[in-house]
């Protein structure tokens, strides 16, 4: 089979990994002869990385369950680009997809989930039984908890890891021009963490749990990257706790590999993950990680050799860790090295991309194996 058409579709609201994922994966598929569409809302920062890639833009609101108006604007974006197949996030992106491509039968509708949230209700079945044809989930974590519903087609969902272009963190010599520019002193041992300010992502334990850690390890500083509705909330508690001169809010950044290169210690305490780009990006700069035991992180981080993992209510746990590898400059290197081995082996973009174009290249032809249709010319 040629090039494909394919018409990704994200209605989030703000960035995160999955949005650049969607960019990134995009700019791959085009390069390797494929032509790719994305629909997103207007002003979207990813949608200016994906024109950067070679990829269509179309900005509209998508707004709503039962959007007729989006369900039409869909549909002649998928006759004018000839889309065979498809890729949602949200729900209701397959559902408005689902409806748009019912006067397309030949168009295949995958869907990704890097949360396992599927709820049990009529819509949830009826999408998930006749609309779409394949979930792509992030890690076995996820694909185990979606395989409880029995209402699932067997075999309807695939594993494919995250990779990533390791290529910008290929220089892991420490450097400290973002840290000196965010004015942290130097001496300190900088523990980071690279996530939305969102509760899921476990900063209020964090900072509850920074005096302990301060005792253990007195030279430590916490770096906070990331936006979010949570930000004037944690600054505030941060200043009460006595912690402002020991906790650097730095925003939303687009150095990442920059940043990664002023960290000693990556730590993420989330209280529910798929499978963190974050934590990729973290040992592919070969940076040691501490990250909470939820979702996919255990498929990431091997406890011991690339990092740490400690359970959700064990913050002590945490500490321990963090302080062992502040105290410990080789430790922290040797972490650092196998982290940085194990992202070039398992974690690579190319390698995920060959496997998300073969789902994509045989879900399609089956489609049309088993409709024996054509898509309209």
């Amino acid at each position: 089979m040629t090039g494909l058409s394919l018409l990704f579709i994200n209605s989030a609201k703000r960035a995160s990994g999955g949005e650049y994922w969607m960019a990134q994966v995009g700019g791959e598929f085009v390069r390797r002869g494929h032509r790719v569409t994305l629909v997103c809302r207007p002003f979207r920062p990813w949608a200016e990385h994906a024109r950067d890639l070679g990829v269509t833009v179309y900005e509209h609101g998508l707004r709503g369950d039962i959007n007729m108006n989006a369900v039409v604007r869909l549909g002649l974006i998928m006759l004018r680009q000839r889309v065979e197949l498809v890729c949602t996030v949200f729900e209701r992106e397959a559902r408005l997809a689902g409806m748009a491509k019912r006067f397309f039968p030949s168009v295949s509708l995958v869907q990704r989930k890097v949360v396992p949230r599927i709820k049990n209700r009529l819509q949830y079945r009826a999408s998930y039984r006749y609309l779409v044809d394949k979930i792509l989930a992030s890690s076995h974590s996820i694909e185990s908890q979606l395989t409880r519903y029995p209402w699932l087609s067997p075999g309807m969902v695939e594993v494919v890891p995250n990779g990533i272009d390791l290529t910008p963190f290929t220089s892991f010599n420490p450097s400290r021009h973002v840290a000196k520019r965010l004015g942290i002193p130097r001496g300190r041992v900088i523990v980071g963490s690279v996530a939305d300010l969102v509760p899921s992502k476990g900063h209020e334990m964090l900072l509850d749990s920074l005096p302990k850690l301060l005792l253990l390890a007195p030279q430590v500083h916490l770096l906070l990257v990331g936006e979010g509705l949570m930000r004037r909330r944690l600054e505030r508690k941060s200043e009460e706790m006595g912690l402002a001169d020991r906790v650097t809010f730095a925003g939303f950044r687009r150095d990442i590999p920059d940043v990664l290169r002023n960290v000693d210690v990556f730590l993420l305490p989330s209280r529910s993950e798929g499978a963190s780009l974050a934590v990729l990006e973290a040992m592919a700069a070969a940076r040691p990680v501490v990250v909470s035991d939820v979702g996919g992180n255990s498929e990431l981080v091997i406890h011991g050799i690339n990092g740490f993992l400690f359970p959700l209510d064990d913050p002590l746990m945490m500490i321990q860790h963090v302080a062992l590898l502040a105290a410990n400059p080789r430790l922290r290197k040797r972490m650092g090295t196998e982290g940085r081995r194990w992202a070039e082996r398992e974690f690579t973009l190319d390698k995920m991309i060959d496997k998300v174009e073969t789902i994509f290249l045989s879900t399609v032809e089956g489609k049309r194996k088993g409709r024996g249709l054509r898509h309209p010319q």
